[in-house]
């Protein structure tokens, strides 16, 4: 990675890509998916194989205008959980009677349940890997503070803790400004982001560190 010849640009942009997102986030709440967001899950006991595309054209007739996500709940396929924004008494009054007409149930009430789950917080979802990447950041930071020393450790010590932060807080501006729905990718890309932006910088120390000593060993 070559050296940015104008860092003052780049941080200006990052900059007011984390203000123009922390001004969307004030206005507008953040876009959670809909398994992390409030929503019903409709749980299906069939207690048999079936056809996904059964359940699914089912759900279509029952909720035409609305978003569904599926989840097999059993090993055995015979069961599956049906995740949808909003639904009321008569919609599970109809989705009952479909399923037990398609797939010949007859206790339908003791097969079919419903309940309301709750929003998922985004500090439940970042809780599970503070620890890790503390720890994770402690070790990065004692390498290049080590290897790197002969470029001045507090120089890369900050250029790599002021780019982890700035990287992340972009990201998360780009997400708000956006509207990506938070969910089940959301960590992973933000730990991507983390080692993308900490190579990177890496592999630029590495470059001035050899410059350096080349220039060392010309000057003897």
């Amino acid at each position: 990675m070559e050296k940015i010849k104008n860092p003052k640009v780049i941080y200006l942009i990052a900059s007011l890509l984390i203000v123009i997102g922390i001004v969307v986030t004030c206005i507008w709440k953040t876009n959670f998916s809909l398994l992390y967001s409030e929503h019903t899950r409709i749980d299906v006991y069939l207690g048999k194989e079936y056809h996904l595309e059964d359940i699914k054209q089912i759900v279509k007739e029952v909720f035409p205008n609305e978003a569904a996500i599926y989840q097999e709940i059993e090993t055995f396929h015979d069961s599956v959980a049906i995740n949808v924004k909003q639904v009321n008494e008569e919609q599970i009054k109809v989705i009952k009677e479909k399923i037990k007409e398609k797939f010949e149930i007859e206790d339908i009430d003791s097969k079919v349940n419903y309940q309301i789950m709750p929003h998922y917080r985004l500090r439940d979802m970042i809780k599970p890997y503070i620890i890790p990447m503390i720890i994770t950041t402690l070790i990065i930071l004692a390498y290049v503070g080590i290897r790197y020393l002969n470029l001045g450790i507090f120089k890369v010590i900050g250029t790599i803790v002021l780019r982890m932060i700035i990287s992340e807080a972009v990201l998360a501006s780009l997400i708000e400004i956006v509207r990506i729905p938070v969910g089940m990718l959301t960590i992973p890309v933000a730990i991507l982001v983390y080692f993308l932006v900490t190579t990177l910088t890496v592999v630029q120390f590495e470059k001035e560190l050899t410059v350096k000593i080349a220039q060392e060993k010309k000057n003897k």
